[in-house]
């Protein structure tokens, strides 16, 4: 079984995002706990670091919740809503950080 760390103020971000977001997302983490694929689409963030990935509530805004596994640790990196396609530069930024100190 692998546990969860939160980074930053991801765990913060994730509690605002409304309870059917939010419920999803924590399922998927539990799942992804117990080596089981999340239900949520999970996709690579290519170019933001070795092995990040981002799970995926579209809609108006769109959630993204952005993980990285690291041996046995599943670690949030971070959680964002978005209106526009593509992610933000600053988002980008924040999910950097935090990836390099990982």
């Amino acid at each position: 079984m692998k546990a969860v760390e939160f980074e930053g103020d991801s765990y913060k971000k994730l509690e605002n995002f409304p309870q059917p977001v939010r419920e999803k997302f924590v399922q998927d983490l539990e799942m992804m706990k117990y080596g089981m694929q999340p239900l949520s689409t999970s996709k690579p963030m290519n170019g933001l670091g070795k092995g990040v990935f981002e799970l995926k509530k579209n809609g108006k805004p769109a959630y993204r919740l952005v993980y990285v596994i690291r041996g046995d640790i599943i670690h949030v990196v971070h959680a964002f809503s978005k209106t526009s396609n593509g992610t933000d530069k600053k988002e980008e930024d924040t999910i950097k950080q935090r990836v390099s100190r990982i």
